[in-house]
């Protein structure tokens, strides 16, 4: 997880760094703090609850609504404001008890915003601060050791040539393509959540 935490934290910066003044920032003061509680949740939650039921649970549920999202295709409605602090809480607690948190922030903010860019932008932004807040807990509780960071700086090469080559795409990509390439994202989230969740962890 601090391996990933990483990675996320570099892809999120190179691209929010570029489009960041396109964010939609009315978004982001419902969902950030509730992402840091949600982290705190999280934190507290790890030792209660049963990981291989989290996994399951959370990868069905991609699963499904990627399945409802490929359906619908653009007509997407517009969901109340009110649900960002939901995204918030539950994508913090989900990303420090399984490492992955994005899956709410897509889902809300694909529900939230029309304009393409602003979406990306809004997207990025929220994951810096919700990983950074990761990365936080992470160095705290000392374990960025170094076997971590020596796979950080193998992989972050290949992790910034992905960034790269899905931002040229993006830009021959209508909405309605991006809504189908996030559902299939999500549904492989999902799958691979579930193929983890048979494989013990």
């Amino acid at each position: 997880l601090p391996m990933v935490v990483l990675l996320d934290v570099s892809a999120a910066v190179a691209l929010g760094v570029r489009i960041s003044r396109e964010a939609d920032w009315s978004e982001l003061k419902w969902m950030v703090p509730m992402s840091a509680a949600g982290a705190v949740a999280g934190v507290t939650l790890l030792v209660a609850l049963p990981r291989q039921a989290t996994i399951t649970s959370m990868g069905t549920l991609l699963v499904l609504y990627s399945l409802y999202s490929l359906r619908q295709g653009e007509a997407m409605r517009i969901v109340s404001k009110l649900w960002g602090s939901v995204a918030g809480f539950v994508g913090g607690a989900l990303g420090t008890l399984v490492g992955v948190g994005g899956p709410p922030y897509v889902i809300y903010l694909t529900h939230r915003l029309r304009d393409k860019l602003a979406y990306r932008a809004t997207l990025s932004n929220m994951i810096i601060f919700s990983v950074s807040i990761r990365a936080v807990v992470f160095a705290a509780g000392g374990l960025m050791l170094a076997d971590r960071l020596i796979g950080f700086a193998v992989l972050v090469p290949f992790c910034l040539a992905g960034l790269w080559l899905g931002n040229r795409l993006q830009t021959r990509v209508s909405r309605a393509g991006l809504l189908r390439v996030v559902a299939v994202l999500l549904l492989l989230i999902g799958l691979s959540l579930l193929a983890r969740a048979l494989a013990g962890g």
